[in-house]
Order: structure tokens, then sequence, then C-alpha cells
């Protein structure tokens, strides 16, 4: 499962970050999969022009005929994306955050590669090379899926068709993507005047947990576990230590020892 969100962004990389599921990712991978599901849909059909944006141009003094095969049945997306009402829609937006320590250090553990070194004599081993520390987090957040109608039987479908999406349907491919849905909460039904006629809406709240990850650097040249390792590699003591000295190969270079 992908979204089509970018971070162009380069702070993430100069600090290291390499997962942070939260706001703008974590929006995204709701209204995508949304678009997707019902992309599948014969009358609440979801269509997009050529950029992927929803199908909704102007069709005005159009035939009926001819709005419908010109324009989406549905309006999918951020609520800031139109400042002109569609309906039907839903719209996602982000309502709250807070983060959690999973432990008080921050899961603060190493990560390891393996490196293949081979001796002299050509002993093979592999060792665990330190590469990164590793900081880490949670997010415990809700996001607010509003449906908005212009007839009450489309808000109740809407409704029962998106809370059944995500409790039933969708949730082990949005976890396999970073966000896990703890909770689908239905809030109550009400109207809004919109001219002379009512819209009508009725919101899904999604209480969701995600996590944030650094991975920060390791000098390898700086590593003592390295030199500790060659040095006890090449003392074998005794007669049949017939080389004066011993080649330690690793992934990136060739260290020689004296002994």
């Amino acid at each position: 499962m992908s979204t089509s969100h970018r971070v162009y962004s380069d702070l993430f990389q100069l600090s290291d970050f390499v997962q942070q599921v939260a706001v703008s990712q974590s929006k995204n991978l709701i209204i995508d999969v949304l678009r997707e599901y019902f992309k599948q849909d014969t009358f609440y059909r979801y269509s997009t022009d050529g950029f992927g944006f929803p199908l909704t141009p102007n069709v005005t003094d159009l035939p009926p005929d001819i709005q419908e095969e010109r324009t989406t049945r549905i309006f999918i997306g951020d609520i800031f994306r139109f400042d002109k009402r569609y309906w039907p829609a839903i719209v996602v937006r982000h309502a709250s955050g807070r983060t959690y320590h999973v432990s008080f250090n921050q899961n603060y553990t190493t990560k390891y590669r393996l490196d293949l070194v081979v001796d002299g004599y050509g002993e093979r081993s592999y060792i665990r090379i330190p590469t990164h520390k590793v900081v880490a987090g949670a997010w415990d957040q809700s996001f607010d899926v509003q449906i908005a109608a212009e007839s009450i039987p489309d808000r109740e479908e809407l409704t029962d068709i998106v809370s059944s999406f995500f409790i039933g349907k969708i949730r082990q491919e949005i976890y396999e993507s970073g966000l896990f849905i703890r909770n689908v909460n239905i809030g109550g039904e009400r109207e809004e005047d919109w001219g002379n006629d009512k819209v009508y809406l009725q919101n899904i709240t999604l209480d969701t947990y995600s996590e944030w990850r650094r991975e920060i650097p390791i000098n390898a040249n700086d590593l003592l576990e390295t030199i500790n390792f060659c040095f006890n590699y090449g003392l074998f003591g005794g007669e049949n230590f017939a080389t004066s000295t011993t080649l330690v190969t690793t992934e990136d270079n060739t260290i020689g020892i004296d002994v």
C-alpha cells in the first residue's frame, strides 16, 4: 500500500528520520485507500482527471447523462482541497495527536549489520558491526472522516459503507503501511443550512496508532568493537602460527595486524 504523499524537504534526512507516520502520511493514506475502494463502486463511483485529482469540472447546463460520464459521483479528499461544495463528499481531517513513548529511553537500541571476516588461513566467520543508533516512539492520533450528502439515505448508507470498510476490509493493509486503527467511532447525525436546502452530515472518528523512528549513523572507522575483534582474532600463539600478519577482510576494507 502506498500513498501519493511526497516529502521534498531535506530536514527529515538531515535529522536521520527514516519513519514519521504522523499527520501528512496518515491522512493521505486514509484518503487514498478510500479513493481506491470507491473506484470499484458503480453507484458512488469515484473518478479522477488525468492528474489524479477528483473529476469535478464545471458542469453547469450540461445534460444529466453527460454529467454522469464526465464527473465523479463522490468527492473524497482533504476538506481544504476545494473552496466549493460537492456532494456527496467524504473529507478527512486530522483531529488530534499526542506522542507516546514506548519506553523510558525512547526504545534506544543499536542496529547491526553482518560482515564476513576471512583471516590469513582462510578461516571464515561472521561478526555483527554496529551501524546505527536507533531512537523510536509512537503517536496516538485521531482523524475525523466526515460524510456530507444532500439526502438522509445517502448519509446513512455512506456512513455504513465507510465504517464497515475501516473495521473489516482495510485494517490489515493500513497496518502494514504503518497506521494501526484501534477504534472506529460513529458520531451523531446533524444538518446544516445551505442556501434554501440542507446538507446532512455525520462524522466517523478513527483512533489510530503509528510510529516515528530515527536511525543515527555510526562512523565505522571509530568502532572499538572492530579493533578489539581484529586483535583477538590474530593472537593465536604457538609454533603453528606461521604468518607475521593476519589479514581481516570485511565488506568495506582490509585491515592488516602485526603479531
